[in-house]
């Protein structure tokens, strides 16, 4: 590639087109002006008619401080974006330009490194930083917006940025508009940009790079720089016409354009920019560094630990660790907003994996599951050298089948070492433990630990019978409170004797869960004619036989913003647990419970503490017939009270 033969000067044209939104602008030139360059330049602030007049008041303000380095330019009519941005890179031919929303704040020696990457490569024509507003020049959430980051955390964001990423940049197949540094060699060659196609703005720059990729130029995104963007005030309600506007007219000018940007998100090399600013940023952050050890079938753990994360987030910065594909292990930060993610193969990277956390001055590693985890990891809080905490959420602790089932889903009684022996046969523990040592390790993981937290009295009992030594105490679960969820009830005066009773049962279904009991349950109701409808909020992970012929539905996975309104749509007269295993705590018995109706369970495990003194509830012998259970299903939703068949004894 060639270049004109002129000589450019050193300083350069730093443009912000104005319009409208005082504030905004306000904090955009000040940033423009209290940043720290060595590169000498010169602020073009160019009013494109504003019709604002508080804004027009503080331009003239700017304009009659007699600051060197500000000119301010004014539009004798409203040109549009793309016209009042070549109007200022027309103003000094010499100089390289740096294009400016002023929605945009800048910090430090921001244009140096801008700059420096334009010139690292010789046929770099525009440089982009990364932002919190960006599409692929985001950060932390690559390809969106990322509100969580605020005007005063730029900044700090910029100085960890340039810091770690020093001299690094990664080529792109476009420059992002909010900030866009063009050397002027480009402008020469390439021209300006197309105000005839884009005169409001949206795409212009697009067009211009694609135009600069045509003659050999290339375009670079600075990992060394971050400029906070607020984004949406230039165009207002008007963005989403002028984006498809000017999608059309680059796809029929540039037809490659859509597959080299898909390519480019599909492939992310900017991700190591991204990803060495989030270790830089959780090394800087003030707040305790602390690592939840957790498995990855999401449910109450899942949950449990998000919540955790959120609660705590003024006080700690939470890490988490579970297993990903079959020998890696993943490291994210449990953070809103944030998707730093690390992956290390186990075993050989363990070293890597604890060397990191000790670089991150990890303060304690609390222990939520370790299901499909390597035995490495429980040797992290002693490598470490930090205290362990330790949340009881089922019974792997005490037994590799983790909801103390047997084979066909139902309770296992908790039999004596022989008898798990029987069924580890069977069912072989991970790590090729017997049942001896698979209690060994955890007795002594548990009476090690600091603190020990059962979410309800029922499992810390049942942990104590097998360590007695534990120092477990009784934490229930945080819940959210109020799901909003208030279906309408049977009221057996209106809708008559014979009307259907549907019955609400939440969650994904597994034999532990009960599916079979439930499976029975539909076919006892066929049988009997009984006016019975069961609907299941979630899916079964098992088949059920003769689904087609049940008065049986199952409703799909949800998400748990969606569950007030998909609980309303069920229209439910009863909310049915058909659990065979002890529950340990029971989220979706928290929006059962929320719901108001009147509800059915098993007297076992959680269920007797967690409801008691609630009149609604009637819980039954966990070993009761199908029949029984409906017949209690009828009673309860019409009102009646418990049947003869509901049961005091405990399990």
């Amino acid at each position: 590639m060639s270049f004109p033969a002129q000589s450019y000067s050193d300083a350069v044209d730093v443009i912000v087109p104005v319009y409208r939104d005082l504030n905004m602008t306000r904090a955009c030139v000040e940033s423009v002006l209290r940043a720290t360059p060595a590169t000498p330049f010169r602020l073009l602030v160019v009013n494109d008619a504003t019709p604002d007049g508080d804004l027009a008041a503080w331009l003239a303000e700017l304009e009659s401080d007699g600051n060197p380095r500000v000119l301010v330019l004014h539009n004798a009519r409203n040109l549009g974006f793309v016209r009042t941005v070549n109007r200022g890179m027309a103003q000094n031919p010499d100089r390289d330009v740096v294009l400016l929303n002023s929605d945009a704040r800048v910090h430090g020696d921001w244009l140096d490194r801008l700059r420096a990457c334009a010139y690292r490569e010789t046929d770099t024509a525009t440089v982009t930083p990364l932002t919190n507003n960006g599409t692929l020049a985001s950060y932390p959430v690559f390809m969106e917006d990322n509100p969580g980051v605020r005007p005063g955390d730029a900044a700090t964001i910029d100085a960890l940025t340039a810091e770690v990423n020093a001299g690094i940049d990664v080529r792109v197949p476009t420059a992002v508009g909010f900030c866009m540094y063009i050397r002027r060699a480009c402008l020469e060659q390439v021209g300006f940009f197309d105000a005839a196609a884009f005169g409001r703005g949206y795409g212009e720059e697009n067009e211009f790079c694609m135009r600069a990729t045509d003659v050999g130029w290339t375009h670079r995104l600075a990992g060394d720089v971050f400029v906070h963007h607020r984004g949406g005030v230039s165009f207002g309600d008007a963005s989403e016409g002028l984006k498809a506007k000017a999608g059309g007219v680059l796809a029929s000018r540039f037809p490659d354009y859509p597959a080299m940007v898909a390519e480019f998100v599909q492939q992310d090399p900017g991700c190591k920019l991204r990803r060495r600013l989030d270790l830089a940023r959780l090394q800087a952050s003030p707040r305790p560094r602390v690592l939840f050890v957790s498995h990855r079938q999401g449910g109450g753990v899942a949950r449990h630990c998000e919540d955790l994360a959120r609660l705590l987030a003024d006080d700690q910065e939470t890490l988490v660790l579970e297993p990903a594909d079959a020998g890696w292990l993943q490291l994210r930060w449990l953070r809103a907003g944030e998707v730093f993610r690390l992956y290390f193969r186990m075993p050989g990277e363990y070293g890597e994996l604890r060397d990191l956390l000790a670089d991150l001055a990890l303060s304690r590693v609390h222990l939520h599951h370790i299901m499909e985890h390597p035995l490495a990891v429980l040797r992290l809080p002693q490598d470490l050298g930090v205290p362990l905490d330790f949340t009881i959420h089922d019974y792997y602790s005490i037994c590799p089948q983790y909801n103390l089932t047997d084979e066909r889903g139902d309770y296992c009684g908790e039999p004596d070492e022989e008898g798990c022996a029987r069924c580890l046969a069977l069912r072989p523990a991970p790590w090729g433990l017997d049942i001896v040592a698979w209690r060994m390790l955890f007795s002594r993981l548990l009476t090690e630990a600091g603190r020990v937290f059962a979410p309800s009295e029922d499992v810390r009992e049942r942990i104590l019978r097998y360590v007695p030594g534990a120092p477990v105490r009784t934490l229930p679960h945080w819940t959210e409170g109020s799901t909003g969820a208030h279906p309408r009830r049977l009221e057996a005066a209106r809708r008559g004797g014979q009307e259907v009773v549907r019955v609400l049962v939440l969650g994904v279904l597994n034999p532990a869960k009960g599916v079979y009991l439930l499976e029975h349950c539909a076919w006892d109701a066929r049988r009997r004619q009984l006016p019975l409808h069961f609907v299941v909020l979630g899916y079964s992970e098992v088949p059920i036989a003769g689904l087609d012929q049940l008065p049986l539905e199952l409703t799909g996975a949800y998400r748990l913003e969606e569950l007030p309104d998909r609980i309303a749509e069920c229209a439910a007269d009863v909310v049915f647990f058909p659990t065979r295993a002890p529950e340990t705590f029971s989220f979706t018995l928290s929006e059962a419970l929320e719901t108001g109706l009147p509800l059915v369970a098993p007297l076992r495990g959680a269920f007797p503490e967690r409801t008691r003194g609630v009149e609604r509830v009637c819980l039954l012998d966990p070993e009761a017939e199908p029949a029984a259970w409906n017949d209690q299903l009828l009673a309860s939703a019409r009102g009646r009270g418990e049947t003869d068949m509901a049961s005091e004894i405990s399990a």
